[in-house]
C-alpha cells in the first residue's frame, strides 16, 4: 500500500489524458502564485507593524481585528477581506495599491 503522497499522486496522474494534465498544471501554477502572493502580503504587513514597534495584540486593539487573524495574515495563511486590509493599512500608516503583475 502506498503511503507517500508524491508516489500516490504520480500513480494517479499516470492515467490522465493530456487535457486533464494541462488543466491540473495550470491550476497548480495559479495556486502556487496565490500562496506566494499571500506570503508576500503577510510579510509586508509584519514588516510595517514591526517598523512601528507594534505587537500583534497592540495592532489588534487599534484595528478591532482579532490577534489570531493578524497572525494568520502575517503568516500568509489568512484570507483577509478588502475591509480588513484597509483597516490594517490605515493603522500602520500605509496605503493599499494595485501594481502591475510581475508574472
Amino acid at each position: 500500500m502506498t503511503k507517500d503522497f508524491g508516489e500516490l499522486a504520480v500513480r494517479a496522474k499516470a492515467g490522465w489524458r493530456e487535457d486533464d494534465r494541462r488543466v491540473y498544471e495550470a491550476a497548480s501554477a495559479e495556486f502556487i502564485a496565490e500562496v506566494n502572493d499571500r506570503a508576500e502580503l503577510g510579510a509586508a504587513i509584519a514588516t510595517a507593524r514591526q517598523a512601528r514597534a507594534l505587537t500583534q495584540p497592540q495592532l489588534s486593539h487599534m484595528t478591532g481585528i482579532q490577534q489570531a487573524e493578524i497572525s494568520r495574515i502575517e503568516r500568509g495563511i489568512g484570507n483577509p477581506t478588502a475591509a480588513t486590509l484597509l483597516r490594517l493599512a490605515d493603522a500602520l500608516g500605509q496605503r493599499l495599491a494595485l501594481l502591475p503583475a510581475s508574472r
